[in-house]
């Protein structure tokens, strides 16, 4: 029988499971809630609950968990996750070890999300690429000749912390000026926000029924595939933000692809122009030339696709 694998993204909010076969299709899934103050026995008493009921469980060969966060993958132990403080310095190789069978394997959810970029949008071909998910904040993992490059201590890939500007805002990391600041969610809906207390007519306000706090990249979004100047220019400006710091990433890893994921990534043509002019001025022709900037196909499923190819 074809080998199957477990996948788990272990998220802040939500944690999805699938079972994957070796091609990436999901045979089966399941999710349930997670909290901000949830504790390490409690979830993994969850996970494996739900991971039992699944009817492919008996011919599961491996196990992978993706978790945000600074993780020790030799040891499979959670250092730190900023959106589970109740998670510092957990063992969650080990805890998983008790109640799921065969091999275990615990990275970063962004390192996971490379991992089912290479195996599912670049089918394994690109051999160097980056997967850049934007969401919340901006997410990244590295693929260097067809493998995960984690760096000397497990964080490679920190691209949300490349800085753009050094006299810029002060960043959640603690240092200034982030790209994460100026293109993560929260940033683009106060950006739009200040920019409509002066304007009255909008299609952003339209959408919204006037209320500032109600502003979505979904709304910006919308509001830009109805010609909104404002929307279109929030975007424009963050794609230009992304291509700069790509270019730099161009010249100095030379990668094959760079794949978008994340919830802002169904903005589509609105953000992914305005990045691939970017680069294409600010980086080097030849390495510009043979990188491919796509958006992913697969942007639900990488995480638990990824997570569940880690100990293939």
């Amino acid at each position: 029988m074809a080998k199957l694998y477990l996948g788990i993204d272990l998220g802040g909010t939500e944690i999805k499971l699938a079972v994957v076969d070796a091609y990436g299709n999901i045979l089966e899934h399941a999710s349930f809630q997670n909290s901000f103050n949830s504790v390490p026995k409690d979830v993994v008493g969850k996970i494996a609950h739900f991971s039992r009921k699944m009817k492919h469980f008996s011919a599961v060969s491996a196990t992978g968990v993706g978790v945000a966060g600074d993780i020790d993958q030799q040891k499979g132990v959670v250092r730190f996750s900023p959106n589970l403080p109740k998670w510092k310095n957990t063992p969650l190789k080990k805890l998983l070890e008790r109640e799921l069978p065969g091999i275990i394997s615990i990275d970063n959810d962004a390192n996971a999300a490379a991992w089912g970029a290479y195996w599912l949008d670049a089918k394994g071909k690109a051999r160097n690429l980056i997967c850049v998910t934007l969401g919340t904040g901006v997410g990244g993992g590295i693929i260097c000749d067809g493998k995960l490059y984690r760096g000397a201590t497990g964080t490679a890939g920190e691209i949300g912390h490349i800085p753009l500007n050094p006299d810029g805002p002060r960043c959640n990391c603690g240092s200034f000026g982030c790209i994460e600041r100026y293109v993560g969610a929260a940033h683009l809906s106060s950006e739009a926000k200040e920019l409509l207390k002066t304007k009255k007519h909008s299609a952003i306000l339209t959408l919204t029924g006037g209320n500032l706090d109600a502003i979505t990249p979904y709304i910006l979004a919308k509001a830009a595939e109805n010609n909104d100047s404002t929307a279109i220019n929030i975007w424009k400006t963050a794609g230009r933000r992304l291509g700069i710091v790509f270019a730099g990433v161009v010249n100095f890893f030379n990668p094959e692809m760079i794949v978008l994921a994340g919830g802002l990534s169904k903005a589509g043509k609105l953000i992914l122009e305005p990045i691939k002019e970017t680069v294409r001025e600010r980086a080097f022709k030849k390495p510009a030339s043979a990188c491919k900037i796509v958006i992913s196909k697969y942007t639900q499923k990488l995480g638990v696709v990824g997570a569940a190819f880690l100990s293939r």
